[in-house]
This record gives structure tokens, C-alpha cells and sequence, in this order.
């Protein structure tokens, strides 16, 4: 297992190569900025940083156009894996309709979720991508057993790489992910009466805006509770609700 050079930590998926020191690190420290970095004289000045440090201080989140490159190299394989792990997860019960719905819940829940951080994390400028969990994958593909208890839905996240992103434009791209789920699931329940498809939908949509609301570590919750708390608490409420009006 790979460790990071800064903090010491074992590093889940890829590890990322300093090109200005050459070390390795994980995806909290992988910047130059992050890990002091003694060859980011290389890349700018110090004189540079640190007026670019007082200007995102100073100055609100500003929308910029996004890249051109919509996906990198190997994204749209790991976006796949990422489907497909979240499929066999709620793969229950084991026929077509079964993995119908399984499949349903994948497209329709979690890859708009993760589209979504990619997309608003695009919108503010910032290099955006989709990478697999080594352990996040293991917790998915556990998930799939008959036995297993819980549904731990974190196959892989969208790695927001830029310099100084700030507070605000964290929590919304943070936001941004299970906003989507719980628009999802409020236009859903409309037609969850008339189709059970639509109600497992509910649920599933639901469930992973609630998993993902936790304030705890990585997840969008604790990003979100440290810029706006009161936004936090707002969207935990409605997941929840929605989350009991699926299983009615």
C-alpha cells in the first residue's frame, strides 16, 4: 500500500506524483500549496501565491467558464465501474426486474450525483474528475452479498484539483451532488403511487442523499455543515423525509 509523503496516510486509489518535487501523496495533500511543496518556485513565484492567497480571501467565488475536456482519459471507465459496482449493490431480489431496477438506480441516482460535483466543480474552473476507491469499491461489491446489513454506496468520487478553492465554492459543489438526489426523489414520489419502480427509485435516490448528507468525514456533509449549517440541516430533513416516504 502506497503512503502519503505528508501526512503518512495509506492512499485509496490512484497516488498522485508532485511534478515539482517528484513525491507522492494523497488526495487531501496532492497540491503543491498542500504539502510544502519545495519545488513550487518552479511552477510560480511567492510573491505570486501569496497575492493570489489575499485575493480568494478577499474576493467572493467568481463562475468561470469550465474546461474544454469533458472527461479525462479513463474517466468513462471508471464512471462504468462505478455504475456497475452500485447495480450489483442493490441487486436484490436476483431476476430481471431485480436487475432492472438495480440498473435503473445506478444511472438514475448515483452517476447524476457524481455528475453533479464534476459539472458544478467544472462551473466555478476547477479540474475535475471521477476516480475509483480502492476501499470505497470493496465496501460497494460487500454491499452486493445477501447478508450484508448495509448498503455502503462510495465506489469512487470526483476529485476537485485547483488552487485556493474556497469555503463557499466547496459546500456548492459539496450541495450540488445530492441536491440532485432529492429533486429526483421529490418528482419521483409523484409517480411512486402508480409504480413500485418509481418508489424504489424513491428510496434509492433518497437513501444516498442521506448517506452522503452525513457530517463525517470525505462525505458532502461535512462540507456542507462548515460553509452553511443551516442549508445542512434543511436538505438531512427532506432526505429524510423522503427517505420514510419511500419505504411507505
Amino acid at each position: 500500500m502506497v503512503k502519503c509523503d505528508f501526512c503518512g496516510a495509506e492512499i485509496e486509489g490512484l497516488p498522485y506524483k508532485c511534478k515539482y518535487c517528484g513525491g507522492t501523496f494523497c488526495v487531501w495533500h496532492h497540491l503543491p500549496e498542500e504539502h510544502n511543496c519545495l519545488g513550487l518556485h518552479k511552477a510560480v513565484s511567492t510573491y505570486a501565491l501569496e497575492r493570489a492567497e489575499r485575493l480568494e480571501r478577499a474576493a467572493p467565488p467568481r463562475l468561470r467558464s469550465a474546461p474544454a475536456a469533458a472527461l479525462y482519459p479513463g474517466e468513462a471507465r471508471d464512471l462504468a465501474i462505478g455504475v456497475a459496482a452500485v447495480a450489483l449493490a442493490y441487486l436484490h431480489p436476483y431476476s430481471l426486474t431485480g436487475a432492472l431496477v438495480a440498473l435503473l438506480v445506478a444511472l438514475t441516482a448515483y452517476l447524476p450525483h457524481e455528475l453533479a460535483h464534476k459539472l458544478a466543480a467544472q462551473r466555478y474552473g476547477y479540474a475535475a474528475r471521477y476516480v475509483l476507491s480502492r476501499w470505497g469499491l470493496l465496501l460497494t461489491l460487500l454491499s452486493a452479498l445477501p447478508f450484508a446489513p448495509l448498503r455502503f454506496i462510495v465506489p469512487g468520487y470526483v476529485l476537485v484539483s485547483g488552487y485556493g478553492v474556497g469555503r463557499k465554492e466547496n459546500g456548492i459543489i459539496s450541495a450540488a451532488g445530492p441536491a440532485v438526489n432529492l429533486a429526483a426523489a421529490a418528482l419521483l414520489l409523484l409517480a411512486a403511487p402508480a409504480s413500485r419502480i418509481a418508489g424504489e427509485l424513491v428510496y434509492a435516490n433518497a437513501f444516498i442523499a442521506t448517506f452522503n448528507l452525513l457530517p463525517f468525514g470525505p462525505l458532502d456533509g461535512r462540507k456542507i455543515i462548515e460553509w452553511k449549517p443551516a442549508l445542512w440541516l434543511l436538505m438531512l430533513l427532506l432526505a429524510a423525509l423522503l427517505l420514510v416516504a419511500g419505504l411507505v
